[in-house]
């Protein structure tokens, strides 16, 4: 479980993806992910709710 507040402390954050163009080009993974750090970030926004 994350922080319990954490949720309100951190405000969320969404992939990214890459333009249409870019995807048009191959048949790669469009979508960008988090980092590291922000994936720490977007964790400790869990509460533990079971989603």
């Amino acid at each position: 479980m994350g922080k319990t507040t954490g949720f309100m402390e951190y405000g969320r954050l969404e992939e990214g993806y890459k333009s249409v163009p870019e995807r048009l080009k191959n048949y790669r993974e469009f979508v960008i992910g988090l980092d590291d750090a922000q994936a720490r970030v977007q964790a400790a926004r869990c509460m533990d709710c079971g989603t």
